[in-house]
């Protein structure tokens, strides 16, 4: 199925399994890529929506990194599709054999799920390893991102906020200060169901809480920040 990326002039070319969701155009708007930043890795790029949506946003060289074959060749064609083998790049690993060095920042939409979850499981192979825990735990996404950064550099990523503690307590534990982060509720007086994050390696303390992210006023009817978010704006 081939598609304009949503609020862009942008083309992706997925299937049903790979098509990404709201987490990406979430994540692609909270981050905020340093004017400096050369490098950036987004590790479990899938198919390559949230590179093509960085790419929009600055002029580092982005570095995918996937270790499902099927979603690494696919985003290799979505590259290609929109032209931008100048400055988008994807490689076929896992992150936690990978020798990058020194990159300026790191983009992540992991999977969320631990692998005792079941009630959450799918039985396609391809699905289960994108949303649990079975290739990639958080301690090693957080473990590898913090060998993989230089001193000063960003991890930026999107997770449930009931791992919120766990997700401190492993950054703190890795070299990672918390700078930035924003909850994501689907309408007022809900809980939150998203959590967006971002930390620096080797940062001075210090913490940002954005404003809450709202996503529907009713029932399919967006907040005027979300039609902005899907608008591109």
């Amino acid at each position: 199925m081939l598609r304009t990326l949503l609020g862009t002039d942008l083309w992706i070319e997925q299937n049903s399994r790979q098509a990404f969701n709201l987490d990406t155009i979430l994540l692609q708007h909270f981050t905020h890529i340093p004017v400096k930043a050369k490098t950036i890795l987004d590790v479990g790029t899938g198919v390559g929506p949230l590179m093509l949506y960085l790419s929009k946003k600055t002029k580092a060289k982005i570095i995918g990194i996937e270790i499902q074959e099927s979603r690494y060749l696919q985003a290799l064609k979505n590259i290609q599709l929109n032209h931008l083998e100048h400055q988008l790049s994807c490689l076929h690993q896992d992150i936690k054999t990978c020798m990058l060095k020194d990159v300026d920042m790191i983009v992540t939409n992991p999977p969320f799920f631990k692998t005792s979850e079941t009630s959450n499981k799918s039985e396609d192979e391809e699905d289960l390893i994108a949303r649990h825990e079975v290739t990639l735990t958080l301690e090693e996404l957080i473990q590898s991102s913090s060998r993989i950064l230089k001193f000063g550099g960003y991890l930026t990523m999107i997770h449930r906020p009931d791992r919120f503690a766990e997700m401190v307590d492993l950054l703190n534990r890795y070299d990672f200060s918390v700078k930035r982060i924003r909850m994501v509720h689907p309408y007022l007086n809900h809980p939150a169901n998203h959590l967006l994050i971002e930390a620096m390696k080797n940062g001075n303390p210090g913490m940002k809480v954005e404003p809450p992210l709202i996503l529907y006023v009713d029932k399919h009817i967006l907040t005027k920040d979300m039609v902005d978010i899907y608008g591109g704006r």
